[in-house]
């Protein structure tokens, strides 16, 4: 595989559920009068055949081959189809 997904591309970390492929990319918020923050702008691409051989061949020597969120103390989501 030359070309990359869209759901690698400036991942920090890529995971996936029964009905999608998960891209989170995570920011810090630094605030010195509140308290920091783990800010995890997601973007949830539903699965389907390609996707998945895409997915699959990026991460085939997992351990658990659908990964895990990192958890975050907020988020924003964006659907594809």
């Amino acid at each position: 595989m030359t070309d990359l997904p869209d759901f690698v591309m400036d991942a920090d970390n890529v995971y996936r559920t029964s009905k999608y492929i998960v891209k989170q990319s995570l920011k810090v918020q630094l605030n010195s009068t509140e308290a920091n923050a783990i800010i995890s702008c997601d973007v949830f691409y539903k699965r389907n055949k390609r996707r998945d051989n895409e997915y699959e061949q990026i991460f085939y020597d997992r351990k658990c081959i659908d990964g895990k969120r990192l958890p975050s103390t907020m988020y924003t989501r964006k659907y594809v189809d």
